[in-house]
């Protein structure tokens, strides 16, 4: 209730202080982004895409969420019959893989497929 009241103070006294000065003359008002100046990361492109995935490692990433193994093991199985030379990792971990798994999975992989659950 207080952040309200005082946001309508705020919002009240704003308003009084604008019709003041409109009245007075021209007023010119910069609108400001409370968020400030945002720095966007570096974009990269994204790796070649694998034509083939015969003879490949794939890997399968999950968050460990209760029953999500059930689905990666299906994927697994599908991939297993379909490409039978194609070696399977299997991954899992907290939902951000941060970078000493991700860059072991990049290490050790061609492909990954990522996975979490709610």
């Amino acid at each position: 209730m207080k952040k309200f009241c005082i946001g309508t103070f705020i919002v009240t006294a704003a308003l009084i202080l604008a019709v003041g000065c409109l009245t007075s003359g021209d007023v010119t008002l910069e609108v400001l982004n409370p968020r400030g100046e945002i720095e966007l990361p570096p974009v990269s492109a994204p790796g070649a895409r694998i034509t083939d995935l015969t003879g490949k490692k794939i890997g399968l990433y999950w968050n460990e969420k209760q029953g999500g193994n059930h689905f990666w093991n299906g994927i697994e199985q599908l991939l297993k019959q379909k490409l039978p030379e194609t070696k399977v990792l299997r991954y899992s971990g907290a939902f951000d893989l941060g970078d000493e798994l991700a860059a072991k999975i990049a290490k050790e992989t061609d492909a990954f497929l990522y996975g979490v659950g709610d």
